[in-house]
């Protein structure tokens, strides 16, 4: 919207929306394991998973009780540690399992068109530590429902990481704020908008 209004436009923003049905809380927000973080796998360099890794390695010094859930639509990467389970092409219930178990969803992209995943981490109860993109920045609100931290900056996002893991009332905050907030998101509401935007503009 911002793009076609700087080009002397008018339009009107239905935002993406999600299903409930999918994804939601299996385990409450204050029994997750709090050790235990998930992240995408992708080959695109701009989601920029080498940044997460990075991270994720930095936390695991200080914190050895970390572990790390990954999931993708790829072949296993070959250079996962012990401490590292992938999931690749995960079932809807292996997907729900996994953002029920793990307590903090970790977003690195350097750009994104839609946050989907930390939107399905917040409908699941979990903590989202995401880089500051504007595809995440629709949805993420720093200090409210995710700690956000700049692109390739694996340092930043490390320490949003592991202020997660050691400060539960912040986890718990950041989780349960998230879960109110990604409410606003819903397909059937942006499906009726849609729906009553175009037929009314038609006639």
């Amino acid at each position: 919207k911002k793009i076609v209004s700087e080009e002397g436009q008018e339009c009107k923003l239905i935002p993406n929306g999600f299903d409930f049905q999918k994804f939601k809380i299996t385990v409450p927000v204050k029994e997750k394991d709090k050790y235990t973080v998930s992240m995408l796998y992708h080959v695109n360099p701009r989601k920029d998973v080498a940044t997460g890794i990075k991270a994720l390695k930095i936390v695991k010094r200080r914190i050895p009780q970390l572990k790390l859930i990954i999931f993708g639509a790829y072949t296993q990467p070959s250079n996962l540690e012990e401490w590292m389970t992938y999931y690749p092409t995960p079932s809807q219930d292996k997907h729900l399992w996994i953002n029920n178990h793990a307590a903090i969803y970790v977003g690195c992209s350097q750009i994104e068109g839609w946050g989907l995943t930390i939107g399905e981490a917040m409908m699941c109860g979990q903590a989202v530590a995401c880089t500051d993109n504007d595809g995440y920045k629709e949805m993420a609100k720093d200090g409210y429902n995710a700690l956000i931290s700049p692109i390739r900056d694996p340092e930043s996002l490390a320490k949003n990481i592991e202020r997660l893991i050691l400060d539960d009332d912040l986890r718990n905050m950041i989780a349960s704020n998230g879960l109110e907030s990604i409410k606003v998101f819903n397909i059937e509401k942006s499906y009726t908008e849609f729906r009553d935007y175009i037929t009314t503009t038609n006639k």
